[in-house]
């Protein structure tokens, strides 16, 4: 059994919500319920839980006061959220788990079944970012990403990010210093992450940050040089989109 706690100043969405764990979780042990951060510290402390569902806005503060105020963060986090699409992906760059409100069981289920595959090491680095991303008022802001790792996740800047290389189910990200990493996502998911930050996708194997492109090449059908001297193929279902963006700088 996880043993989970819900911190959430609605008093009906707390409500809804352990109704939806008692009916359709066989897995979840409720261990209490609280609705202000002075007093989710509290039962976060005196229950030791597993899980936090946590709101993020609250009447005496944010649960990132919430988790400030705690000397460590041992548990694994659902944030409980009513952001737009946007903010939504600060929540991806930093890798936590979320639920849109009004919340629905699809949704929490899958959140739910996805828990035992992640770590909860170095939550506080995650925090961070997911705090330094939902405070930044610009889409295309230099933005940190939480990229998997077999022990944890690393927290890097998007920047840094020269290209990424779909490879079925995992992706090879190549960064300045030639340094390069493989992550459990496709590159699908990447496009999603990392296209508001300008990178463009210009092949089904290739997603490439922006500001690396140094010229297009209109022989062998199109390719792209990058800032690293390498040259990779456009694919004709791309094309269009990667001209726009160099000609007119626009998507």
């Amino acid at each position: 059994m996880l043993k989970t706690v819900i911190i959430d100043d609605d008093y009906v969405s707390r409500m809804i919500l352990r109704d939806m764990l008692e009916k359709f979780l066989d897995n979840i042990e409720i261990l209490g319920e609280a609705g202000t951060v002075a007093d989710g510290v509290k039962l976060i402390e005196n229950t030791d839980p597993e899980l936090v569902l946590l709101d993020i806005s609250m009447p005496d503060g944010t649960g990132f006061d919430l988790l400030d105020k705690l000397k460590s963060i041992n548990f694994k986090l659902i944030f409980i959220t009513a952001y737009s699409e946007y903010a939504v992906k600060a929540f991806k760059y930093s890798a936590f788990d979320y639920i849109i409100k009004p919340l629905n069981v699809e949704d929490l289920t899958k959140a739910i079944k996805r828990i035992p595959h992640i770590k909860q090491v170095d939550n506080k680095v995650r925090v961070k970012t997911l705090k330094d991303n939902l405070l930044s008022n610009e889409e295309t802001t230099s933005k940190t990403v939480a990229l998997p790792e077999i022990n944890g996740f690393a927290i890097i800047n998007a920047e840094d990010i020269v290209r990424c290389e779909g490879k079925r189910n995992y992706t090879r990200i190549i960064f300045k210093d030639s340094s390069e990493k493989i992550v459990s996502r496709t590159l699908l998911e990447f496009e999603h992450l990392l296209a508001p930050l300008g990178f463009v996708r210009i092949h089904r194997s290739h997603l490439v940050n922006f500001q690396n492109v140094v010229r297009y090449i209109k022989s062998a059908g199109g390719m792209v040089e990058l800032k690293t001297g390498e040259l990779l193929k456009v694919s004709p279902k791309h094309k269009e989109n990667l001209l726009n963006k160099l000609l007119y700088n626009k998507l």
